[in-house]
């Protein structure tokens, strides 16, 4: 007679000897039952619908999703029965906002920002997305590059709460299983990581899952794909990192990688789990894998499930944005730029290849671009003629030249116009290196894309003063001046004083200033188009302000996954990327040129995420990916209308009045025969 009784009942009944109704119910064959749960321990909430007569009011207080904190009315507070458990004042979202600014800003360190963060998104979902959609330039490098980083590295000491699913090389035959223990049905995007190469910090083993959660905390801020859609996960099999595997604060397992058919084994099974537990439409973003593998995987997975490497294909889409950018500065048709490449990894290769298409989008034939593409890696300049030849990864760029295995040396004969490096090698763009790019061509493109910050190539700053201005004939100072001229105060410090022999002091009390000529004048503005992988402070450059571009692939996945999210597109082409590189460069506008930025502020990665998420629908459409039927009238509003809510919403339950009944002539209770 009690198995209708609600399950949580026994958390709400104080048992006492006077309390008649709750002994008889907590003595009831439901409550003595060991194998029927007593209480609720997780929430009820999933997807976007919430099921009334499953949620209690103070899961209103404890679930992130539901959390409004003092934004609750008092109205919802007595509906809902937690008037009392908050303090008597009402706070807006908008209130809120402020105060969280406040107190982010209080934190000098940036990894005490980051673990704000992180628990505010435990305590009240949509406050911390609206903060960090709202404050992007700020939170960015927070939330994603260079700090999680930090975090990254640190992931064993600030490990609080569970966020997403490791699956380690032990749990192979049984990955379903794990994917079925997530409570959230309807994921549509997974990111996940072995931890391998963390941003150019190398193999951080389980510690690399602060990469996915980062990366889906963008994916909602950024593009608005709904939370509850998105899950990080960690394919923990193991470590090379020794420091790691003696750390004793060290998450996950204790053993060296396992590599080889393991291993390929293991992925593969990962992959079919999650398009049986989610769909085939399911996106699944590589993150973080090193070289042995990342290409490898792609080029096995891309023609069979919707997935995408964003080390390889994110990074080469930004950076084709950039170079289509820069386009408009150095009057250079992309055909006809020379490209040299300082590292010939995963991002390289994807950086390249991109390009190539590009190239061959203005009229080149793929030789003729190929071409124009060189490498440079640990062992010299990619050479089929060096010792060990090319790498298989890299064999389409591979030249038939001498080997050289100095790079500056290489700068100098080879006269690229851009460098880009992809290198993880802190200061690789020497001064000599930067001067010989100046002397190379009268507007270099240089782009330090490793992260974080530490392993850039070099800093927005160097590349300005070592790219300083010269006249037409490569000469840094005017000639009209007599041998006794030496350099005006002002040009001192920018890399000038090596031109001038100043021994001549030492026996001429009075030389001449060297006034440079109006035209060299007029040129003293930092030559080089810079882009950077992280964030670097403005540069101040012979009395002006510039505000390098930061070629960040968060302009690029969320408005990615969002077209492809929203028209449940089942493949991802290459094409996409060169789409969305098209869509992010005719986003810079003219101001951010002249400023010396090559990419739109991180304040508009809201709006160009939406262009690009409705560009790659369109184009899902025309090519036949998508797989919403029947194709929307109005793709702009059928992308809009998948976005998340960052606001708050009512708590109240929604109610409705009948209309009144029509007027019949009921006849009275007859009673019962009794022989019936």
């Amino acid at each position: 007679m009690f198995s209708c009784v609600p399950r949580s009942l026994k958390c709400c009944t104080n048992i006492g000897p006077k309390r008649a109704l709750p002994y008889v119910l907590t003595n009831s064959p439901v409550f003595l039952d060991p194998t029927i749960p007593q209480c609720r321990t997780y929430h009820e909430v999933t997807g976007n619908i919430i099921c009334p007569n499953m949620v209690r009011g103070i899961d209103h207080l404890r679930d992130p999703r539901l959390n409004k904190g003092l934004a609750f009315t008092l109205e919802e507070r007595q509906a809902l029965g937690i008037h009392g458990l908050l303090a008597a004042k009402f706070k807006s979202q908008e209130e809120q906002l402020d105060i969280c600014r406040i107190s982010i800003d209080r934190y000098e360190d940036n990894l005490n920002k980051y673990l704000y963060l992180v628990e505010l998104q435990d305590r009240n979902e949509k406050l911390f997305f609206r903060l960090l959609s709202e404050n992007v330039e700020k939170y960015l490098p927070i939330v994603y590059t260079p700090t999680v980083g930090l975090a990254c590295q640190r992931f064993g000491l600030i490990y609080r709460r569970p966020r997403g699913l490791f699956i380690t090389i032990n749990d192979k035959g049984h990955i379903f299983n794990i994917l079925k223990n997530w409570p959230e049905p309807d994921v549509r995007a997974i990111v996940f990581t072995d931890g391998e190469r963390i941003l150019g910090l190398g193999d951080l083993g389980a510690y690399g899952m602060g990469i996915p959660v980062g990366k889906l905390s963008l994916y909602t801020a950024l593009a608005g794909i709904k939370p509850h859609q998105c899950l990080p996960i960690t394919l923990d099999v193991g470590t090379d990192n020794q420091d790691l595997l003696e750390d004793p604060l060290y998450i996950g397992l204790r053993q060296r990688r396992t590599r080889g058919k393991e291993y390929d084994e293991f992925i593969d099974e990962f992959m079919e789990a999650c398009v049986q537990r989610y769909g085939q439409n399911t996106l699944l973003q590589f993150e973080d894998f090193a070289l042995i593998n990342a290409g490898r995987l792609l080029q096995k997975y891309r023609h069979k499930y919707c997935t995408f490497n964003d080390d390889i294909q994110g990074t080469a889409s930004v950076a084709v944005a950039g170079l289509m950018a820069a386009v408009r500065v150095t009057k250079r048709k992309l055909s006809e730029n020379i490209y040299l490449f300082l590292g010939a990894g995963s991002a390289s290769n994807g950086i390249a290849n991109l390009t190539v298409a590009a190239m061959m989008s203005e009229g080149l034939t793929e030789r003729q671009a190929r071409e124009r593409v060189y490498m440079f890696d640990v062992d010299g300049l990619l050479s089929t003629r060096r010792e060990g030849g090319v790498p298989e990864h890299a064999k389409a760029f591979g030249k038939d030249i001498e080997p050289e295995k100095d790079f500056e040396a290489c700068v100098a004969k080879i006269k690229p116009s851009c460098l880009i490096g992809c290198s993880t090698v802190g200061g690789a763009f020497t001064p000599n290196v930067l001067q010989q790019m100046a002397k190379n061509i009268e507007r270099p493109v240089i782009f330090a894309l490793s992260n974080p910050t530490s392993k850039a190539e070099c800093t927005a700053q160097a590349a300005y003063d070592y790219t300083e201005a010269s006249t037409g004939s490569n000469s840094a100072y005017s000639s009209r001046s007599d041998p006794l001229t030496i350099l005006h105060p002002f040009l001192i410090g920018k890399g000038w004083e090596r031109k001038v022999d100043l021994t001549v002091e030492k026996t001429h009390r009075k030389a001449k200033y060297l006034i440079p000529e109006r035209p060299l004048l007029h040129r003293l503005k930092g030559r080089c188009i810079f882009a950077s992988g992280s964030p670097f402070p403005p540069v101040q450059y012979n009395g002006k302000e510039y505000h390098t571009g930061q070629g960040n692939n968060s302009y690029i996945f969320p408005g990615i996954a969002l077209g492809v999210i929203a028209t449940a597109t089942h493949h991802i082409p290459e094409t996409m990327f060169l789409t969305a590189a098209r869509t992010l460069a005719n986003y810079v506008s003219e101001a951010d040129l002249s400023i010396g930025r090559i990419y739109p502020s991180l304040a508009e990665v809201k709006d160009v995420s939406l262009s690009i998420a409705i560009e790659v629908a369109k184009m899902a459409y025309d090519e036949g990916l998508a797989s919403v039927y029947p194709e929307p009238k109005d793709i702009s509003k059928h992308v809009e209308n998948q976005m998340y809510n960052y606001n708050y919403e009512s708590s109240m339950p929604v109610v409705w009045g009948w209309k009144p009944e029509e007027k019949f002539n009921v006849r009275p209770i007859q009673p019962v025969p009794k022989n019936i």
